[in-house]
């Protein structure tokens, strides 16, 4: 380490005394429950019966392991590209992929208990009975009887899921590791029991910090590689098998990009509403959001390209098989309003208020628009699922707030249950992590009598 490192006493020292805000927690706690009896409704006495409530389940789960496995690529890009701006919000970012057992959880429980929803299934709740497989002509191979089975199915999707939580996991202890061990070192047995998860056998604290660096670049390429891959399969096998007729070879991309995406709206309302009790104010400045702000306008406009460029090829190719699924959501009067929303949510707005450099440089305002694209993320999200889900001609008014709304709310409120506890309970920032300190070479010109940060 450096002998120019910031210090970081002051972060370590604040960890035993931290607990999460009696507010947050409570109103967390009441989301989880309202989440829980919007389930039951949706379950017991909704419209849409239980193909809407799991769908419900399906969206929140997708959702959630979007917003962990996506903390996770932002440390790995921080890493890869040795960047120093985003280094106070590598740690609140890794919180997120804390969360991945309880994501590969719910998971679990959706492929046990919901499996039903999709039209492929042999007993599956859609109308009209399953979907027939078997190919159009003689020609064509069997590869969709072969795919989509209900024991390969949950196998496979566990797998995958877990293979990428699990290269997730060693990558977060390479980071973690030293951190922990230096704060350790410091706190002595005020240090919190689940540390010794990772810092179990660990040496000097300097090699560790050098060997955790190590491993972190070592890993970048097979991360994201491995992101890419296993989250396209995740969203072919989940989401587009709801269709198992409908094809997009940029569904898979589209998915995993606004994922991240979304995990960088997170991010940004974390890190702005945790700015004092986390103690970020001295770490996270007008800089620091604003280019987080320009990494969440990158993803607006790469979220447009990517809906755009799967519309058009789909609209000059005029095939019934690829066109039915958007006519459905595009057109039918009961899903078309949805539709609109969602490209005023996830584009339209985002991009026209970030184009801002102030929105990005404030506090609140950039937060207002990261929760924006949180909602318009949840809306896209459910209007994939929700029109196989329902086959009323009308809208679902009482199923999408009570049941879509209400199970959503309850899996946000886990989400800052969860992770609020974890960032309660260690440093807020990588204390030991070399790339905090600024780079020599860094040139800071200001006006006079300007501040460096507005909040």
């Amino acid at each position: 380490m450096s002998h120019h490192h910031p210090d970081v006493n002051t972060v370590i020292d604040a960890v035993p005394g931290r607990v999460l805000p009696a507010s947050v927690s409570m109103a967390s706690m009441a989301a989880i429950a309202a989440g829980l009896g919007a389930f039951a409704y949706g379950l017991f006495a909704s419209e849409g019966g239980a193909p809407v409530a799991w769908g419900a389940w399906l969206v929140g789960t997708i959702y959630l392991i979007g917003i962990s496995q996506g903390g996770v690529m932002f440390s790995v890009i921080q890493s890869g590209t040795l960047g120093r701006w985003g280094r106070p919000l590598k740690r609140v970012a890794e919180a997120f992929g804390l969360f991945l057992p309880v994501a590969w959880v719910l998971l679990l429980v959706f492929l046990v208990a919901g499996l039903k929803i999709y039209p492929w299934h042999p007993e599956t709740w859609a109308h009209g009975g399953p979907v027939a497989l078997a190919p159009h002509s003689a020609e064509a191979p069997a590869s969709k009887e072969m795919w989509l089975t209900p024991v390969g199915f949950v196998v496979r999707n566990l797998a995958l899921a877990g293979l990428l939580f699990g290269l997730s996991f060693v990558y977060l202890r390479a980071s973690l590791r030293p951190d922990l061990m230096l704060a350790a070192a410091r706190l002595g047995s005020k240090a919190p029991s689940w540390w010794s998860w990772f810092t179990s056998g660990g040496g000097d604290v300097s090699a560790e910090v050098d060997a955790g660096q190590r491993r972190q670049r070592a890993m970048v390429p097979l991360m994201g590689m491995s992101y890419a891959l296993l989250m396209s399969f995740l969203a072919f096998d989940l989401l587009m098998s709801l269709a198992p007729w409908w094809v997009s070879n940029m569904f898979g991309g589209w998915i995993f990009m606004s994922s991240f995406w979304l995990s960088l709206a997170f991010l940004a309302l974390f890190a702005t509403a945790g700015l004092d009790w986390l103690g970020l104010r001295g770490w996270v400045s007008s800089t620091t959001t604003h280019t987080l702000g320009r990494m969440m306008l990158a993803g607006t406009m790469f979220w447009g390209y990517t809906t755009f460029g799967q519309l058009l090829p789909i609209w000059y190719t005029n095939m019934p098989e690829e066109t039915d699924y958007l006519l459905v959501r595009m057109y039918l009067p009961q899903w078309q309003w949805m539709s609109q929303t969602v490209a005023v949510m996830c584009f339209i707005a985002p991009f026209t208020m970030l184009l801002s450099r102030g929105v990005k440089k404030m506090r609140w305002p950039l937060a207002g628009v990261a929760a924006m694209i949180a909602v318009g993320v949840f809306m896209e999200r459910t209007l994939l699922v929700l029109p196989q889900t329902w086959w009323g001609d009308h809208f679902p008014v009482m199923d999408f707030v009570v049941v879509c709304g209400g199970v959503w709310i309850g899996f946000v409120g886990l989400f800052v249950q969860v992770v609020g506890r974890i960032l309660a309970s260690m440093p807020a920032i990588p204390v030991s992590d070399p790339q905090l300190e600024e780079h020599p070479w860094d040139v800071h010109v200001h006006a006079p009598g300007a501040t460096a940060a507005h909040h």
